[in-house]
């Protein structure tokens, strides 16, 4: 082997060791499916309740329900996260509860029950609960609707379909008119 012929093949070992993680790292980005799929929390009986509770609060119209726009993995990454282990387990408490008193009350565990049902059972309950002010104690419900709507409305999806979304704010103008068709308008500070 010549000397020349050496220094190549040396130099194309050089480059794919050097290249070889960057294309490893970049074909595993390119996988399918969402990033947290694997549920860190939740176990599937769980999420599958929070879909359902989720989407009642939220449903689906001219724009995404709260299970199109993954409140449910939100959720479970925010516990996983930010939460610490004894606000975990009460927030697993309480969805468990809520699942109790639904079947107390229906018969059926919440995530049983049609669509009607379940916006049938919720209504009444979240007139009751939202509106209230809360000092200490905060019921289930009420941490789980300011979840479900922070989760919605910080997301893409949510944001750009339902706020009239203004990436960079215009001047100050503090007295305007809001007609009932308008969209609130937020920029990057919501």
């Amino acid at each position: 082997m010549k000397r020349r012929e050496a220094l190549k093949k040396t130099s194309w070992m050089l480059k794919a060791t050097i290249c070889a993680p960057a294309v490893l790292t970049a074909l595993q980005n390119c996988q399918q499916g969402p990033r947290h799929a694997t549920l860190l929390v939740f176990d599937d009986e769980q999420e599958h309740l929070v879909r359902d509770i989720a989407d009642t609060i939220i449903p689906r119209t001219a724009t995404p329900s709260a299970s199109d726009v993954s409140v449910s993995l939100f959720m479970d990454v925010l516990l996983q996260d930010v939460f610490t282990n004894e606000e975990v387990q009460q927030f697993l408490q309480g969805l468990e509860e809520f699942n109790n008193l639904c079947r107390t009350a229906t018969g059926y565990g919440f995530e049983e029950l049609d669509q009607q049902q379940q916006t049938s059972y919720l209504e009444p309950l979240d007139r009751e609960v939202m509106s209230k002010a809360y000092e200490e104690s905060v019921p289930f419900y009420y941490t789980f609707k300011q979840l479900t709507c922070t989760a919605y409305f910080t997301s893409e999806q949510g944001a750009k379909q339902n706020l009239h979304y203004i990436p960079i704010p215009g001047p100050y103008q503090g007295d305007i008119l809001l007609n009932k068709s308008d969209k609130i308008s937020v920029g990057n500070n919501m």
